[in-house]
């Protein structure tokens, strides 16, 4: 019969024995029985003592160690993940010379020979076979042990730690953490918490909550580091640890990091961390990054919450632990617009991290290529476009009853009619640039009353055609105007206009677009402007655009001209709640 787990919870006493067993195999053939009503209160007071105390050391599983240091009964810590880990490597858990090992050697079992003691009392209660576990000593030769209680459990250590004061505590999170959602670095030597000597360790934070660390699933070879996850997660070597137990970290600050070393003072490290939220957001690459000099890379940022304010907190240049960090003066970023200034060549990767103070980093890998992509503006704008103002559009008799009917909502059947006509002469203005800042004002003295936008199609294009980096315009007879291929140089965040230009040399008037983020599937038309110019393009009352915006939407398309009038009218007929 084995003397280490096979008898781990054997120690039980038979008058604290009750129903409601769990039992657990520890993957040596050996089922344990863990009893829920068995854990105690109990603690031992050493100063309240004056008896013969006995010395020993066992092994112990993971919930053993860790029940009497959480105040958290075994079984439930088991529960929650505090348990064997199977790694997908077989060296390095052989290098935790404090851990009971598998004879595969991919599994750490539990703690080795964990210093003991107890009381003449408790000793003396335990049959032979409960003492064949434990290896007795003479005297007392441990920098701390834990006692063995009268119910069975294990206390806590019963020394205090000693504090080690350390340069630094760096948390990273997200995509800067390569080994669980969060990695914390600590500022100390590697060596000066030793890997073999360790048992475990334990995370407090400023509320009191204790969360239990166990080596390979949290605690590394290099000690100067420790991860854990919040949810599931795959690290590099496919690994997949155990996460419910330190689950509640998140949105936690951390007080305290005690390490729990063999033979040794236990270690203290006092520190304050806050454990940043988890999120949906992400960054990712929109389009593609070409290749050249000085490149603009456009950034895409998804699901981000309205109190997160990322910020970009880093710009590196190549791929793992070689990647180099950029200075600042070696890029700029604004409003998701990402310019290297420097000279990318096909096949270089670079990589971005945006930090936020409440939630985890977010980041994404840019790697340059020769080609083009659209962006996902350009993919969901595919499509052939008539004037949104027009007979073709929303102006066609067949929806006269629909904007009346609409209107109603907001002013009334009797003002129907007229809230319709303004609406429709307010977008079909034939003045633009100059001429028309002359006649409605630049907006710094107020506008005239009569104001109007154009809305119109400008240069000869009756109809735009956007297939993927393409836009091409055609004239009223189906002829070709133009035709390039573009990509995004800019956006303004203020006026929300995405700004692009064309890949080829033409100095026209569709060298640049400014496109607003409006889509078929969003708001079921489009508006943009264009020129052979980028400066004053997003200039509404002044310059050569000036009251102007061309508005679009799809060709023969029913559905989409129904639900842009039913949209203008809301936006511009509904009460404002301020």
């Amino acid at each position: 019969m084995k003397k280490n787990f096979t008898l781990a919870v054997l120690l039980v006493l038979a008058s604290t024995i009750q129903a409601q067993n769990i039992r657990v195999n520890l993957n040596d053939g050996t089922n344990v029985v863990y009893n829920k009503d068995s854990v105690s209160s109990i603690e031992f007071n050493p100063a309240a003592y004056s008896g013969k105390m006995y010395y020993a050391t066992t092994d112990m599983t993971f919930a053993e160690f860790f029940e009497g240091e959480l105040h958290t009964p075994a079984e439930a810590l088991i529960a929650d993940g505090v348990d064997v880990f199977t790694s997908a490597t077989s060296g390095k858990a052989s290098r935790f010379s404090s851990c009971v090992i598998s004879k595969e050697g991919n599994q750490i079992l539990g703690v080795k020979a964990v210093s003991v003691s107890m009381t003449e009392d408790v000793y003396n209660k335990l049959t032979d076979e409960q003492k064949a576990r434990f290896t007795f000593v003479e005297d007392s030769v441990f920098a701390s042990s834990k006692q063995l209680l009268s119910n069975g459990s294990f206390s806590a250590y019963t020394a205090a730690p000693v504090v080690m004061e350390c340069s630094s505590v760096n948390l990273s999170s997200g995509s800067s953490a390569n080994w669980g959602n969060y990695v914390i670095s600590l500022g100390i030597d590697r060596t000066a918490i030793p890997s073999a000597d360790l048992q475990g360790a334990v995370i407090t934070t400023t509320s009191g909550q204790k969360f239990a660390l166990t080596p390979l699933n949290n605690l590394w070879l290099n000690t100067s580091e420790l991860a854990f996850s919040v949810n599931y997660f795959t690290e590099p070597h496919g690994n997949h640890p155990a996460f419910t137990h330190t689950a509640g970290l998140q949105g936690k600050t951390i007080s305290n990091i005690t390490y729990y070393l063999k033979g040794k003072d236990n270690v203290s490290i006092p520190c304050n961390v806050y454990v940043k939220q988890q999120t949906a957001a992400s960054v990712s690459l929109d389009g593609a990054a070409v290749a050249g000099v000085n490149p603009i890379v456009n950034l895409l940022m998804k699901d981000i919450p309205s109190d997160a304010n990322y910020t970009l907190a880093s710009v590196k240049k190549g791929s793992g632990r070689s990647a180099k960090l950029l200075d600042a003066d070696k890029y700029t970023y604004s409003d998701g617009v990402l310019n290297i200034l420097d000279t990318a060549a096909v096949g270089d990767n670079y990589n971005v991290i945006f930090n936020s103070d409440k939630y985890v980093s977010i980041g994404s890998g840019i790697k340059f290529g020769s080609d083009i992509l659209p962006t996902e503006l350009q993919n969901k704008l595919t499509g052939t476009y008539v004037e949104l103002f027009s007979e073709e559009g929303i102006l066609a008799s067949k929806w006269d009853s629909l904007w009346i009917a609409e209107c109603s909502k907001y002013v009334g059947e009797e003002n129907a009619d007229s809230s319709a006509n303004m609406l429709k002469y307010s977008m079909l203005g034939t003045l633009t640039g100059e001429e028309a800042t002359a006649k409605f004002g630049d907006g710094s003295n107020g506008f005239a009353p009569d104001i109007q936008f154009s809305c119109h199609f400008l240069h000869s294009v009756s109809k735009f055609v956007f297939d993927g980096c393409t836009i091409k315009g055609l004239d009223s007879d189906g002829k070709e105007v133009f035709a390039h291929k573009y990509v995004k140089v800019g956006y303004d965040s203020v006026l929300d206009f995405h700004i692009y230009k064309s890949t080829d040399d033409n100095e026209d008037e569709f060298k640049f677009f400014a496109l607003r983020s409006d889509n078929p599937f969003d708001t079921y038309h489009i508006e943009f402007r264009y020129g052979s110019k980028e400066e004053g393009i997003l200039d509404y009352f002044s310059g050569k655009y000036a009251y102007w915006m061309a508005a679009g939407v799809l060709e023969n398309d029913d559905n989409q001209c129904e639900k842009s009038i039913r949209l203008f009218v809301k936006e511009n007929l509904e009460p404002r709640v301020e």
